[in-house]
């Protein structure tokens, strides 16, 4: 893959386009190449040119997806060594001139080079059939997956449909914005057709590529289960949903699919050391998962642990043994400086036998202190240095059995056989705390849990927030009564549960003239 990788850059050279502050639109040559677009091993290449670029959005997924989800801590790290780092985003200081993410997160460059692709691809009379329709399956799904996370972000955002040249120079106002969908409604529904129109595409074939490094059908019925889930329970334009039996239904259907051909790790920590051990790249609980690897990328992680000169002595873990003072996670010059840290409030939830908790965390404490460095992507040694170069999991089995927990739940079923499985997975057949079904509410809570205690650093919080509910169908994200999980006062701050457009973009995108989401300065 290696290989690949490095002949994707003429393919980049090829299909790149300018990124002003404009929407990302493309330059006049942008399909110049006559030699490009003539043959399957180029259009091989091109798909994973596309999920080259999704991986240089992970830690946007953990920013949107994480960074506001209420287990983050802000100020000094432990060690007194290093400020931390997204301190406004962590305590929901949003605003218009400090929104913490800008330019549409940038999606809007892949999103059109996923719209060439598709445009290339469906014009493609070099392609047998069988795997235009793989290709297009794909592609949809990525597509699906960009606006996706645009639209719990920004609500509205402008739907680019296919590949725009820009050819007058200079470009023209109508070339160069694309005005937001007019409704939410509008993009839910722009998502919900990519989404199934890659389900449908597949034609059925679960066959996985790159050791579940690309796209396939079943990471399509993944974010198929998302969506109308979603759909199901969030409030759209303003007013509760319609149609949550149909969505839900829908889900329930795509994500029981999916769970008949996949298996859990008998371990959890034997989902993630991919970067230790070449064969559990891509192992049988991995649905879809951004590829890291040595020389290649290293993913965000390394933020997350202690610099190899910060003071760590007198320090003890959770069952009082001293925790080594010199360098106690062999970072080995590998790490940088520690910018990210998880509260201690959240290693407390765990039970004493749940083994999650010393797979994703390193606690340290000492007298008043406690604190808690990330090592659940710990990666691995390469001469003498560590590198972070564990694949990011975008979805795998267990959220496979907790979203369905969660539709069951919606649905008035019991979801504890799936949140059992889980637990007996984490805590030992013998030692599991066995879940029995309560309230809507009292499972609900248990479902959020248990994710909580599954997806750490995964990029799932905040979005579990926004979709999951209270016995009164609020989303949680309003609970402030219970720990670590309501962010917002729904008095002052409900408008936050969509985050601001940045000040620059609606400066220079004329169709945003008076549209910014409502509730920050100017609406």
């Amino acid at each position: 893959m290696k290989q690949i990788y490095r002949n994707i850059l003429s393919i980049v050279l090829i299909l790149t386009f300018s990124a002003c502050q404009k929407l990302d639109l493309t330059p006049e040559d942008y399909f110049a190449s006559e030699s490009f677009w003539k043959t399957t091993s180029q259009v091989d290449g091109a798909m994973v040119g596309l999920h080259n670029q999704l991986r240089g959005f992970q830690f946007t997924f953990f920013t949107l997806g994480e960074l506001r989800g209420g287990t983050l801590r802000e100020g000094t790290s432990f060690t007194g060594t290093a400020s931390l780092n997204s301190a406004a985003v962590i305590r929901q200081d949003i605003r218009e001139s400090s929104p913490g993410i800008s330019g549409w997160a940038g999606f809007y460059g892949p999103i059109f080079q996923v719209n060439n692709f598709i445009f290339q691809v469906e014009k493609a009379d070099y392609l047998s059939a069988a795997d235009k329709s793989y290709y297009l399956g794909q592609a949809y799904g990525l597509r699906a997956y960009y606006y996706f996370h645009l639209y719990r972000t920004y609500g509205r955002v402008p739907l680019a449909l296919e590949p725009k040249v820009i050819t007058n120079t200079p470009a023209t106002s109508q070339d160069a914005y694309l005005a937001r969908a007019k409704t939410e409604k509008e993009t839910l529904d722009f998502i919900k057709s990519d989404v199934n129109k890659s389900v449908s595409s597949f034609a059925a074939n679960y066959t996985t590529k790159f050791q579940k490094a690309q796209w396939s059908l079943a990471a399509s019925q993944m974010l198929q289960t998302e969506v109308y889930l979603w759909s199901a329970k969030v409030k759209i334009d303003g007013s509760a949903p319609t149609t949550t039996a149909a969505d839900l239904a829908t889900a329930r259907a795509a994500v029981e699919q999916v769970i008949g051909k996949y298996s859990l790790q008998s371990s959890f920590a034997n989902v993630f050391n991919s970067a230790a051990v070449a064969s559990s790249r891509g192992n049988n609980e991995i649905i879809f998962a951004l590829r890291y690897q040595q020389g290649e990328a290293t993913n965000s992680y390394g933020q997350f642990i202690y610099a190899i000169t910060d003071p760590l002595s007198g320090y003890v873990d959770d069952k009082g043994v001293a925790i080594p003072s010199s360098d106690p996670l062999q970072v080995a010059g590998g790490g940088t400086i520690i910018r990210y840290e998880y509260k201690y409030e959240l290693y407390a939830k765990y039970g004493i036998t749940d083994t999650r908790a010393n797979v994703t965390f390193l606690n340290f404490n000492k007298g008043t202190v406690k604190a808690l460095n990330l090592r659940k992507f710990l990666g691995t040694f390469v001469e003498g240095a560590r590198s972070f170069s564990d694949d990011f999991p975008i979805y795998r089995l267990a959220e496979a059995y907790l979203l369905l927990a969660e539709i069951k739940n919606k649905q008035g079923q019991s979801p504890a056989a799936e949140i059992n499985t889980i637990r007996v997975r984490a805590h030992g057949a013998v030692a599991a705390p066995i879940f029995i079904s309560g309230s809507f509410e009292q499972n609900e809570l248990a479902i959020f849990e248990e994710r909580g205690k599954e997806f750490v650093a995964e990029g799932k919080r905040w979005y579990d927030l926004r979709r999951m509910q209270d016995g009164s169908a609020e989303p949680l994200v309003f609970r402030k009564d219970l720990p670590l999980v309501g962010v917002l006062d729904k008095a002052m701050e409900a408008h936050k549960i969509i985050w601001p457009i940045d000040r620059s973009t609606l400066a220079s995108d004329e169709t945003l003239k008076n549209d910014q989401n409502t509730g920050y300065p100017g609406t």
